[in-house]
């Protein structure tokens, strides 16, 4: 019982006044909230739960706790680390598009871009970039570069520091979707190989944590939306101020940018010196599950956040041309 009444308590400090989607998830909240006294009758016509099936769950949790909801196993040390590695991931991107959106304003001026959010429609489009006008300037995907690839040296001729990987079929389903809609479509790299998912997740709670995996195993579907509530919780504004550091380690410095016609025409230039899975025998045996990737050099074939954001405001006219052209 007392291992129900935290997890319940966790849930209502994620999930807050919002009532969810997910029908488990209202049923424990429904339980906890008749175990404090509120009308059976009422809460089941709030929550969405019917009235026989609610009195059936408060008498199980009584009894039960919450295994009342199925059969909840312990959960192991590997399981937990990977869900809090999960959502830091998942931080860090959110993170590094919030950071993106702060730098657009900063270097162009609020109000002469505007930046249209597209995440909630779960495509391979970020944001959009608008001009003053509401017109389209182009597709944003946000990419959040951590971990530097140690053999780039030997097998694609970069240093570590100067190399980002990017899957090739990214860079050819971009080019397809820019040529299908007319509208270029550019990458917004963030680079910080000293900022790792590992780091964030020592700040992430266990509570979170510890709900995230008990609902995974009561719930049939909508995993990911949990995970992505946990996410939004720790990114309102009650919660934000434990990742400001994380935050002033995202400066303009480390976003650049590279537009899916220059990636193209780099893929086509450097096939074989620079995607080393198409030149290693047997690549699969080597590196298991591992994305064929196009390696590019973020100090020349990048370009820096600001003279991106400078042009949209200065030539839009040019702005447009460089991209197509795969100058940026």
């Amino acid at each position: 019982m007392t291992e129900f009444a935290h997890l319940a308590a966790v849930l209502r400090d994620i999930y807050g006044g919002t009532p969810s989607d997910i029908a488990q998830i209202r049923q424990v909240l429904a339980v906890d909230r008749v175990l404090h006294g509120e009308s059976l009758e009422a809460v089941s016509r709030d929550a969405r739960v019917q009235t026989h099936r609610l009195r059936k769950l408060v008498a199980s949790v009584q009894q039960a706790g919450w295994s009342a909801f199925g059969n909840i196993a312990a959960i192991s040390a590997e399981e937990f680390a990977t869900a809090k590695n999960g959502i830091a991931q998942m931080l860090l991107s959110l993170l590094a598009e919030r950071r993106f959106i702060q730098l657009s304003n900063q270097i162009t001026g609020a109000g002469v871009l505007k930046i249209e959010d597209h995440r909630p429609s779960r495509t391979d489009t970020d944001f959009r970039l608008m001009n003053g006008g509401g017109r389209p300037l182009c597709r944003l995907n946000i990419k959040f570069h951590g971990t530097a690839f140690r053999e780039s040296r030997r097998y694609v001729g970069l240093e570590p520091e100067d190399c980002f990987p990017l899957a090739t079929y990214k860079i050819n389903n971009a080019d397809k979707r820019q040529h299908a809609e007319n509208l270029p479509y550019v990458f917004i790299v963030l680079t910080a190989l000293d900022l790792s998912a590992a780091e964030v997740a020592r700040i992430v709670p266990d509570d979170y944590v510890e709900a995230l995996v008990v609902m995974r195993q009561i719930v049939s579907t909508g995993k990911l939306a949990i995970e992505e509530r946990v996410v939004e919780r720790l990114l309102a504004s009650d919660q934000l101020p434990r990742f400001e550091s994380i935050l002033t380690r995202m400066p303009e410095g480390q976003f650049r940018v590279l537009s899916a016609s220059r990636a193209i025409d780099l893929l086509k230039k450097h096939l074989f010196d620079r995607i080393h899975a198409l030149s290693l025998k047997a690549f699969n045996r080597k590196f298991r599950n591992a994305e064929v990737d196009m390696h590019f050099s973020l100090t020349q074939d990048l370009t820096p956040v600001r003279t991106f954001l400078e042009l949209t405001r200065e030539s839009p006219q040019v702005f447009a041309i460089k991209l197509w052209r795969g100058e940026i």
